[in-house]
Order: structure tokens, then C-alpha cells, then sequence
């Protein structure tokens, strides 16, 4: 049937020309930004997951800016305290120097006093002023604060502490159930050596050996001075004890722990039996206990505590632990409050993609160890300078030096094995996101240009169908005559 009015073949025609060019136009698009996915309806699942995709990476983005940034706040850190090291280093040359006092005169160890003060100046005028975009790093104000600590704890080093985001403090209860015991070696029934010769008695602790020559019929005190005159070569001092059977003579490391001995060896060989016995050696205990339920890691009487959160270090008093038992613990508590610096290192907020870092004072007033001393008390005219008791600030400055050491490893630890390694794996998951997002949201050129090409025939093909259609209805006018 053949009509004028409604052309179906150029409706045809025009409809396909139409699809066709609007595929063109959605082509042209692809190629002009490079994208595959540019609006919802061109792919709505592809659109969900691209953005998720598109989402996480620019957490992993921001976290390596994160890690970045901490890193450049801990080499700071660790800049300065490498500062600090150079002036210890120093000043225990000068401490030493000081020691030789039979070849030096006064004059002399008083200039090298002068430059340990100026040291010490050095060291406190750096932990004042080393800061990081305007936060004090050294001056305290990034350690941690803690509160409820009592006489069971001496020391106290917390290296990181996770406080939960809107909380005041994190509570810390301390559990001691076998006490540190020092090394000991006895010998009862001490009546004086033998009245015919000497003795020679070899000591041996974690220090060192030495050998004690004991006069004939040396009476009990005379014993124990003998020993306690060499306990510094040693590490073994001599107590005399009531408590011992007939009384007699205590031989007792200087410290606590597994790492600490005593081993008494009698070198003579007459047998007399008012002898002491050979090869006698005794070995010290760890304390033992948790913190928060899980188990610390001892040394002596120092605890050491290395979890997700919270790492610390403590020294407990000798006396806290005397008696403990598994039924029968010493219990503390302690509440870390506030300090430290947190870092976000991940591409969420939750706690395990966060670490938490103190930085201890550097002050000269806080390096050194309780119980020996601390740097400024080897300042001019203070207990330990160079003229009054230039070994003990030896011991002081050695101290110092480990304080700094320390830290400057933890911070060395952190920056590798936390920061570094964290940036790695960030960049491999940026790496591989980023291959996902663009699989699914990029153009694939290759394929487009391909089919840009197709529908440019297409058109092209269609108008000239359609122009052929609308030709049709031409038919008609021979019906007409």
C-alpha cells in the first residue's frame, strides 16, 4: 500500500539515525575525557564500585601524606637527639680526661668542668627549642603523663600509649607474680680462716673476676671488707649474715635477674674444712607478672610491655615484689593520662590503622638513672662534678648516653620498620586500586576508536537511507498521471 501522509520506511530510518547518532555522541564523550563511565546510566554497578574505589584511594592518599609528614617529624626528633649524643660523647671525654687527675692540675679539670657546663647548657637549650611545625617535641610536652603511680614502681618510661578518642586515660594495672631474686652464694659457720696459711678466694660476677687474698685467722668483717673492696671489678658484694646457720658470709650480686651470677671458687686445695667450697654459683631470677592480664617481659626487676596499645618500660622497687605468689600477687595501678603524639598512618580511623609515640625529656635533670644520678648534678659545686667524684659522673654520663641511645632507636624503629614500611604497602595498594578503578571508569581507546568509527559509518549510512526513504513517497505521482 502506498501512502503520502505517514512515510513508515523514513520513520524507520530516522529512528535508527537517531540511536545511532546518540551512541556517536556517548563515543565522542569517551574519547574527549577518557572516561568510559561519565554519568550513572552508563554503567550503574561499574558507577557504585568506581566510587567506593575512587573513595578508598584517596584515604590511601591522604595516609602516605600522613606518613610522610610523621616521618619528617621523627627525623627531627632524631636530628636533634643526634645533637644531643655528640655533646655526651663529649662530655664523657672530658669527665674521663678529668679522672686522670695524678697528671692533670686543677686548673685544668676546672676548664674541662667549664666545658661540661657549657655541654649541659647545649643540651637543655636544644630539648627547649626543637620543635616541628610550632609542637615541642623534647621538652616534655609530648611525654605521657601519669597519675596513681605509687613506691612499687621507680621508674617509669611509656614509649606509646593508645587513649581512646574522647577518653581521659588509659588504666594500667601492674600483677606481680614470682618476685626478682638476686644471685646469692653463702657459706655458714665462719669462724675465721684457717689459723696456719691464707686463703685465696677467686670471685666471679657479671663484671668481672678478681681474686681476694684473705690473711690467716681472718675474722668474719675482715672477710666481707676484702670482698666488697673489689665488688666494683665484680658485681658481687659481701654481706655478713646473722641469719645463716652458726652465722657466716653472704656473697650477692649487685642486681637482679637471670643475667646476674655469683660463683665463689676456694683456689687452695689442703682441704681444710674451715675452707670456703669450690665452684659454688648461683644464678638470679626475673620477676614475673602481667600487665593488663597479659604477661610483661622481665629483666630483673625491669618490665618490659610491647603491645599494639601501649609500650612502656618500668623498674620496680626491690621491695614490692617480696612475697608475691601466684595466689598471692602484688597488685598497682597506675593511669597514663595524657601526652604523646597519635598518628593516623591508615585510610580509616580505627584504632589499628593509628600508633601512638612519646618522646621522653631530654632536660639534663631527667637523663641518667635513679640511684646513680642525673646530669645536672655534675654540674660545678653539685654533688658529682669533675673535682668532687669524677667516676660516678663517668657513671652518670654513660647513663645519659644510653637514655639518649634508646631513644634515638625507638625512634630510628619507628620511622623504619612503621613509617616506611607503612608507606610501601600504601603505595602498592594505591598502585593496584588504581588499576581497578581505571578497568572499570577509563576508555579503552583501542576498543572506542573502533567503534567511533563503526558509528560514523552508521550515520553516515543512514542519511543516506533516510534521504532515500523520504524519496519514496515520489512514487505516487505516476498513480497521478
Amino acid at each position: 500500500m502506498t501512502r503520502i501522509n505517514t512515510n513508515l520506511a523514513a520513520l524507520n530510518a530516522l529512528r535508527n539515525l537517531e540511536g545511532t547518532n546518540r551512541s556517536l555522541g556517548r563515543s565522542l564523550e569517551r574519547l574527549s575525557t577518557g572516561y568510559r563511565v561519565t554519568r550513572a546510566a552508563d554503567d550503574p554497578a561499574g558507577l557504585t564500585i568506581s566510587e567506593q574505589l575512587r573513595s578508598q584511594l584517596a584515604g590511601l592518599r591522604g595516609a602516605v601524606k600522613n606518613s610522610q609528614r610523621a616521618g619528617n617529624l621523627v627525623r627531627t626528633a632524631e636530628g636533634a637527639l643526634n645533637e644531643v649524643n655528640a655533646l655526651l660523647i663529649s662530655i664523657k671525654d672530658m669527665v674521663l680526661e678529668a679522672a686522670n687527675d695524678g697528671a692533670l692540675s686543677q686548673d685544668e679539670i676546672d676548664a674541662n668542668q667549664a666545658q661540661v657546663n657549657s655541654a649541659l647548657d647545649s643540651i637543655n637549650r636544644i630539648a627547649n627549642s626543637t620543635k616541628f611545625a610550632g609542637k615541642f617535641l623534647l621538652n616534655g610536652v609530648t611525654d605521657y603523663y601519669v597519675s596513681g603511680a605509687t613506691a612499687s614502681i621507680d621508674e617509669l618510661t611509656i614509649f606509646g600509649a593508645n587513649i581512646s578518642a574522647g577518653g581521659t586515660s588509659l588504666v594500667t594495672n601492674l600483677r606481680v607474680t614470682s618476685p626478682a631474686q638476686l644471685a646469692i652464694v653463702q657459706r655458714d659457720n665462719i669462724k675465721g680462716t684457717s689459723a696456719g696459711s691464707s686463703i685465696s678466694l677467686q670471685v666471679t660476677g657479671n663484671r668481672g673476676t678478681s681474686v681476694v687474698i684473705l690473711a690467716a685467722s681472718s675474722v668474719l668483717s675482715a672477710i666481707v671488707a676484702a670482698v666488697n673492696n673489689v665488688r666494683d671489678n665484680t658485681g658481687v658484694s659481701a654481706i655478713a649474715s646473722t641469719d645463716i646457720a652458726n652465722s657466716g658470709v653472704s656473697f650477692v650480686s649487685r642486681e637482679y635477674g637471670t643475667r646476674q651470677f655469683v660463683q665463689i671458687h676456694d683456689l687452695d686445695t689442703d682441704g681444710n674444712g674451715t675452707r670456703f667450697l669450690s665452684n659454688q654459683r648461683d644464678t638470679g631470677v626475673d620477676v614475673g607478672g602481667t600487665l593488663n592480664g597479659t604477661a610483661f617481659q622481665a629483666d630483673g626487676l625491669k618490665v618490659k610491655f610491647n603491645t599494639p596499645g601501649l609500650r612502656l618500660e618500668a623498674i620496680l622497687d626491690a621491695n614490692f615484689d617480696n612475697g608475691a605468689t601466684t595466689a598471692a600477687p602484688r597488685t598497682d595501678r597506675f593511669d597514663i593520662r595524657s601526652g604523646g603524639l597519635r598518628f593516623q598512618l591508615g585510610d580509616t580511623t580505627v584504632p589499628n590503622e593509628k600508633e601512638f609515640l612519646g618522646f621522653q625529656q631530654m632536660h639534663d635533670f631527667k637523663l641518667g638513672r635513679g640511684g646513680t644520678g642525673f646530669l645536672n648534678q655534675i654540674r660545678t659545686g653539685q654533688a658529682y662534678d669533675l673535682t668532687t667524684n669524677a667516676d660516678r659522673a663517668a657513671e652518670i654520663v654513660d647513663a645519659a648516653i644510653l637514655d639518649v641511645t634508646n631513644q634515638r632507636a625507638r625512634l630510628g624503629a619507628f620511622e623504619k620498620n612503621t613509617i616506611d614500611t607503612n608507606i610501601n604497602s600504601l603505595g602498592v595498594a594505591i598502585e593496584n586500586l588504581a588499576a581497578a578503578e581505571s578497568r572499570i571508569r577509563d576508555t579503552d581507546f583501542a576498543a572506542e576508536t573502533s567503534e567511533f568509527t563503526r558509528l560514523q559509518i552508521l550515520v553516515q549510512a543512514g542519511t543516506s537511507i533516510l534521504a532515500q526513504a523520504n524519496l519514496t513517497p515520489q512514487s505516487v505521482l505516476q498513480l497521478l498521471g
